[in-house]
């Protein structure tokens, strides 16, 4: 391993040579074992941020669950240490490993919604743990509980919501409470704003730094953005294939990069390719959005209270052209893709290709011809695939619906045409990796041949490397079949690597449309200024190495 940093003092977390395998299966007779980690070692010292780097696949959730015990049934560790506080692991009781949990570590897992209990308020949540590990009464958990709410910016009076009530950076925010409901000397978040706007992204990373300088936890912070390391870690350790191939100071890391692999995920972050000209779209429109309007009842298909998710959206996607829709959550983009793909119905207004209301006319009849022509890349390609069948099938059913006779006119030329091997056509979608998937998802959208890709959020759950190369591939698919594509995303590098035009939603209205490289640089509307200006800035560290 490649290094650039001194000892760590007072280490709360030491991982020492840690080797997990998972069992892949009977293959050919015997059972295959697949590496999750390989002679790991890492160390996390008191009150410091380390944040744990690398492409998807290579290890770092394996690393998490590892230090928790939290592997699961078909994964074992064959050799290592894990200590945290001096307390080994591996070697732990049933009772000390229940102590260790959410007292001296706690995990934010990735996805807010999935950690959370749908069917229980979130007060009662946070209570349990307060009476389980505390041994708190009833009442007494739930004032803390309010206390916890309050001090991570959410007011006590939601203890009553169910996780569906909140937005997704409440609902994350929650988490955050329950994690530091016992005061635990380690916090480990995995992956924990991934799907997030970027200004909510800020807010939850602001969050974190603010507890920790008042609680004095340590942060071991998982994730593959490295722009969102560069912005609160004292120390990166990069990840390839299972091994901690280069660790040091947050700075030398992103300016100076040794190993092929951290190097790798620097490229890898979106950027404008430089001297790259701006393709010229066709002044003729392909789909147009005008005064479109879309109503939820607020409490309840029976209420007449209603929240209005669109109000008034009037959008123009001209022929050739890649058109961005960028907005924070909760602000009606996918409310827009879903009525765009006939998915939704909208309250009232029209939807346009090539100047024919799709709308006006009668549904079995349009909604058919539509859907060929206008497809939709779905946000997260392994939910929008069946696990039980094969890309073969997947892309075979697609292929019915196709309206012209292109050479692609097979699974594997379909497999071609995205850059993926035509020997994948028996694989199932848990076999492939996430990027792997999401090509596959665009294959699928290709193979009706469409004149209009509608892509929500296909990058947001992709590491760096594979975000550009989804954008890339995307751009050459532009240039190759004349698509008009329109990207909603909350990710500015992506729009701005990719976009002619970005159009920015806010509350359910556009409040700003222009070239992609002028309203970046100079944005004129509140909610587009405060997009931009999101990223978190580079601090000192609060750990120092001399």
């Amino acid at each position: 391993m490649e290094t650039a940093d001194r000892e760590v003092p007072e280490p709360v977390l030491r991982v020492e040579d840690l080797s997990v395998d998972y069992d892949a299966g009977e293959h050919i007779g015997s059972v295959r074992r697949v590496i999750g980690t390989d002679r790991l070692s890492l160390t996390v010292g008191r009150g410091e941020v380390m944040g744990l780097a690398g492409p998807s696949g290579c290890g770092k959730t394996t690393v998490a669950a590892a230090i928790t015990r939290l592997l699961g049934p078909t994964a074992r560790v064959t050799a290592g240490r894990i200590t945290v506080d001096g307390s080994d692991v591996l070697t732990l009781d049933p009772g000390e490993l229940r102590r260790l949990r959410w007292r001296r570590v706690a995990v934010v897992p990735q996805s807010a919604m999935n950690a959370l209990n749908p069917v229980i308020t979130v007060g009662e949540q946070i209570s349990d743990v307060l009476t389980t590990h505390e041994g708190l009464r009833r009442r007494a958990a739930r004032e803390r509980a309010g206390e916890l709410l309050g001090s991570v910016g959410i007011p006590a009076g939601r203890l009553r919501a169910y996780p569906h009530q909140l937005s997704g950076g409440q609902r994350q925010r929650v988490v955050i409470a329950m994690a530091l409901a016992l005061g635990p000397a380690l916090l480990i978040l995995d992956e924990p704003t991934t799907a997030l706007d970027v200004v909510v992204q800020r807010e939850i990373m602001e969050l974190v730094l603010e507890r920790r300088e008042a609680l004095g936890f340590s942060v071991l912070l998982i994730t593959h953005d490295l722009s969102l390391l560069a912005g609160v870690c004292d120390r990166i350790g990069v990840m390839e294939a299972g091994r901690l191939v280069e660790e040091g100071p947050a700075a030398s890391i992103l300016s100076t990069p040794t190993h092929p692999a951290t190097r790798a995920l620097l490229a890898g972050l979106p950027a404008p390719p430089e001297a790259r000209p701006r393709q010229t779209a066709s002044a003729e429109p392909v789909l147009e959005l005008r005064d479109l309007r879309k109503d939820f009842p607020a409490g309840g298909p029976l209420s007449r209270r209603a929240v209005h998710a669109l109000d008034g959206v009037d959008l123009t996607l001209h022929r050739g052209e890649i058109l961005a829709l960028v907005g924070r959550s909760g602000s009606g983009k996918s409310t827009l893709a879903r009525i765009i793909a006939r998915l939704e119905t909208p309250t009232s207004g029209s939807l346009l290709l090539e100047g024919r209301d799709v709308l006006a006319e009668e549904p079995r009849r349009a909604s058919r011809g539509y859907r060929s022509r206008v497809q939709m890349i779905f946000q997260d390609p392994f939910a929008s695939l069946n696990p039980a069948r094969t890309v073969g099938h997947a892309l075979g059913r697609a292929l019915v619906f196709r309206r012209t006779d292109r050479a692609e006119t097979t699974a594997a030329g379909l497999l071609e045409s995205v850059g993926l091997s035509p020997d994948l056509v028996g694989a199932r979608p848990h076999e492939l990796s996430g990027g792997q998937r999401q090509r596959v998802a665009i294959a699928r959208a290709l193979a009706c041949d469409p004149e209009v890709l509608v892509a929500d959020e296909p990058t947001s759950m992709l590491d760096a490397p594979l975000r550009a190369g989804i954008l890339d591939l995307l751009r050459r698919l532009r240039q190759e079949r004349g698509l008009s594509i329109l990207l909603i995303t909350h990710d500015l590098a992506s729009a701005r690597h990719l976009a002619d035009t970005t159009a920015v939603l806010h509350a359910g209205r556009i409040v700003e449309t222009g070239p992609t490289s002028e309203l970046m640089e100079h944005p004129t509307h509140p909610g587009t200024r405060l997009l931009v200006s999101a990223p978190l800035a580079r601090r000192r560290p609060a750990v120092s190495y001399d």
